[in-house]
C-alpha cells in the first residue's frame, strides 16, 4: 500500500487525471475527463473539489476556444490546486495547520505541469513516481527509527504506560486482556480500535498512522471499563483525535 500504490499506479492515473489536458494525444484528454469523475466517485462527495473539478473542465474548453495564454495560466493554477486539495486527508479541515501540506502539494502540481509542459507527460509520471517513492522512504524510516520512551497517563481509575516500538521489528503483535489490566504488544492504533470497536475507526483520526506501539493499561473495572479507559487515555495524549 504504501510503496506499490503511490509510486507505481497513482502517478499514472493523476499525471492523466490531473494533467492529461496538456498533451495532444486525444486517448489521454478522453481520459483526463474519466480518472478524476471515477476518483471523485470513489472517494466520496466533496462540494469544493467538485466545484473545481467543473472549473477545471470549465476552463479547459474556454482555453481550446479562445486559445488565451492567461486562461492557460488560470488552468494551471485551479488544476493545481484541484490536485492539491484532492490530496487533503478526509479528517483534515482548511485550517492554517494544513497550509504547509497545501502548499507543499500545490507547488508540486505547478511543477508536475511545467514538466508536462517542456518535457512529457511521461516524464512527470516517472517524476511523480520518483517523488513518491521518496515520500513513502522518509515515512518508513519516521516509523522504524522512533523514540522508545517510556510515557504515562493518568486519570480518573486508569493508569496508562506506552512506547512505538520500530516498524520492521517484528510482524508479531498481541491484545491480551486479563481483569481489570490490558497488556497490548507491537500493534498499530487502526487494529488496535477495530478490536476495541470497529466504529471508533470513523469517530477517531490517527496521529500517527501505521506507528506501532506496547501499552499497558491498568484500570479499576471490569472489561468494558478497561475499553473505555484505553480510549480516554489514546485520546487525552493525543495518540487519536475525535473527527468534528
Amino acid at each position: 500500500m504504501a510503496f506499490t500504490l503511490p509510486v507505481l499506479v497513482a502517478p499514472i492515473i493523476e499525471e492523466i487525471g490531473f494533467r492529461g489536458f496538456l498533451t495532444d494525444n486525444k486517448v489521454l484528454q478522453a481520459l483526463f475527463f474519466l480518472f478524476p469523475s471515477l476518483i471523485f466517485i470513489l472517494s466520496g462527495w466533496n462540494t469544493l473539489i467538485f466545484l473545481l473539478m467543473v472549473m477545471v473542465y470549465s476552463l479547459f474548453f474556454i482555453y481550446k476556444s479562445y486559445s488565451q495564454d492567461w486562461i492557460l495560466d488560470l488552468l494551471l493554477i485551479v488544476s493545481a490546486l484541484y490536485f492539491s486539495l484532492h490530496h487533503l486527508p478526509s479528517e483534515a479541515s482548511l485550517t492554517r495547520s494544513w497550509l504547509p501540506f497545501l502548499s507543499q502539494s500545490f507547488s508540486l502540481g505547478l511543477i508536475l505541469s511545467w514538466i508536462v509542459i517542456n518535457k512529457s507527460i511521461w516524464w512527470a509520471m516517472l517524476f511523480h513516481g520518483a517523488w513518491n517513492l521518496l515520500v513513502a522512504i522518509i515515512y518508513l524510516l519516521g516509523l522504524q527509527l522512533v523514540s522508545e520512551d517510556l510515557n504515562k497517563v493518568e486519570g480518573d481509575g486508569y493508569k496508562l504506560e506506552w512506547k512505538r516500538v520500530p516498524f520492521l521489528e517484528s510482524n508479531e503483535g498481541s491484545y491480551s486482556p486479563e481483569g481489570n489490566e490490558l497488556q497490548i504488544t507491537n500493534m498499530n492504533l487502526q487494529d488496535i480500535l477495530g478490536i476495541v470497536n470497529p466504529s471508533l475507526l470513523d469517530s477517531f483520526a490517527i496521529s500517527e498512522p501505521f506507528m506501532k506501539y506496547d501499552i499497558e493499561l491498568k484500570s479499576n473495572g471490569g472489561y468494558e471499563i478497561v475499553k473505555r479507559d484505553l480510549i480516554q487515555a489514546l485520546e487525552s495524549d493525543s495518540l487519536i483525535v475525535r473527527k468534528k
